[in-house]
């Protein structure tokens, strides 16, 4: 099977893939709780570290700044705060199973001076946000670690809470005795259930809201890591994407437009020319030989009606009227009824942006122009959606499979068009199995 994603450097982040639910376990339930524990005990005495060396660092860099000295100590203050980002990210990633990404640093020109390039960590607005992390997550997990310990000793207290009333029923004397049920007034024989069932109860409100709690803790700590460590990270990634989909479409726009020349030179041209050749023959046979003077002019005739058949082939690539006037559902109806291989089109009336509607519209009919040469199938399907915020096209064909990525294929042309409006291209052509080209196209690209 021939799977291909092009360009895989444009491609968006995929989607988290979509695991089936797991039935509920006591195992992953005391586990989870486990980690996150485990996960804040170790974040409370790095949090301890990094805060008070970090605030040392940066309040003494500041206090001396005017006589110079303090700029190095703000340099190894906020390298200080990136060290201990980056253990919060290796812990993160060992502990609770999240992955946060660490934005490219800003680094100094070459040819810069060593002072230049020794305060270029002040420059890096994410050597700021590792520092401004190192003192939010100290605060937060003076809140979230003893809230996290309590509730969990709270749960404990569903068994151990009357298991150690009752030990203490035994060990003690009755006059160093006393529970809830001595504070409501009861008296014995009820004292000792009722504080039995009140400890149960009480616990079993903290075990039946560990897991939330726990989770919404969880989801704080990632998402305060993700915000303040990972940001960044995100936005430079648009940036790349953004500046590859630019240079993609460059190229792909240089590319259909040779393409274009070539095809405008080796067909309308070259028939252009023989029937201006023609009309001059059969002007000068008019007084002559006008029979042949009108057999002539037949074969002209007939050369400008392939000459237009060339023309409105080439112009498939380009918005069309029909698109234009009609919309992108009536425009691939028309690119399926003109295809020589039977073509069904599923394609609900969207509201699409128009740059989209061309891009979907050049994808089709260089797909059935394609699957017309090469494929030998018998039927075509085009389906077209939109998921969420993208549109999606997909063409597939019942032919013999086996198509490939070449440069200057239809394919590759394919790929730059579809790059260039920062959307990803997927063919799948297994050897005798058709194809399936697959385009989704983000509709705010």
């Amino acid at each position: 099977m021939t799977t291909m994603t092009v360009p895989e450097a444009l491609e968006t982040p995929p989607s988290p893939s979509v695991h089936p639910r797991r039935p509920w376990s006591v195992g992953r339930w005391a586990a989870r709780i486990g980690r996150f524990l485990a996960y804040s005990l170790i974040a409370l005495l790095l949090g301890t570290i990094g805060f008070s060396l970090v605030i040392a660092l940066l309040s003494a860099g500041v206090s001396t700044i005017i006589v110079w000295v303090g700029l190095p100590i703000l340099v190894i203050g906020v390298l200080v705060a990136r060290g201990f980002a980056m253990a919060e990210r290796a812990v993160q990633a060992s502990v609770l199973g999240t992955e946060l990404p660490t934005p490219a640093p800003r680094t100094a020109p070459e040819g810069n001076g060593w002072m230049r390039r020794m305060l270029s960590p002040l420059t890096d607005p994410q050597n700021w946000l590792d520092s401004l992390w190192v003192l939010v997550n100290f605060v937060l997990v003076l809140v979230t670690f003893p809230l996290a310990l309590a509730w969990t000793v709270g749960a404990i207290a569903t068994v151990g809470g009357p298991v150690s009333t009752l030990i203490l029923e035994q060990v003690l004397p009755a006059s160093n005795r006393s529970g809830l049920a001595d504070l409501a007034g009861i008296a014995d024989p009820f004292a000792l259930p009722v504080d039995l069932l009140l400890q149960f109860l009480v616990g079993l409100l903290f075990l039946v809201t560990l897991g939330p709690v726990i989770h919404g803790l969880t989801a704080l700590h990632r998402g305060v890591a993700r915000g303040l460590l990972s940001s960044r990270y995100e936005e430079q990634q648009r940036l790349v994407r953004t500046e590859q989909s630019r240079a993609a479409g460059r190229s792909a726009e240089s590319a259909a437009l040779r393409r274009l020349e070539r095809d405008l030179h080796d067909g309308p041209q070259q028939r252009l020319v023989r029937a201006s050749m023609d009309l001059a023959r059969a002007e000068s046979l008019a007084q002559k030989d006008p029979e042949k003077a009108q057999s002539v002019l037949r074969e002209t005739r007939e050369q400008l009606g392939l000459t237009l058949d060339d023309l409105r082939r080439l112009s498939r690539g380009i918005a069309p009227p029909v698109l234009v006037d009609r919309g992108l559902t009536a425009a691939l109806t028309e690119l399926a009824a003109i295809s020589p291989i039977p073509t069904t089109v599923e394609a609900p009336e969207l509201e699409l942006p128009e740059h989209v509607e061309i891009g979907i519209y050049y994808v089709v009919s260089e797909s059935l122009t394609n699957a017309a040469k090469h494929s030998g199938a018998r039927n075509i399907l085009v389906e077209l959606a939109r998921i969420g915020d993208d549109a999606r096209v997909r063409i597939e064909d019942d032919g013999r499979g086996g198509a490939e990525l070449r440069t200057g294929g239809g394919l590759s042309g394919l790929a730059g068009r579809v790059a260039s409006l920062e959307g990803r291209l997927t063919v799948t052509s297994p050897q005798g199995h058709g194809t399936r080209v697959e385009a989704v196209i983000p509709c705010a690209s």
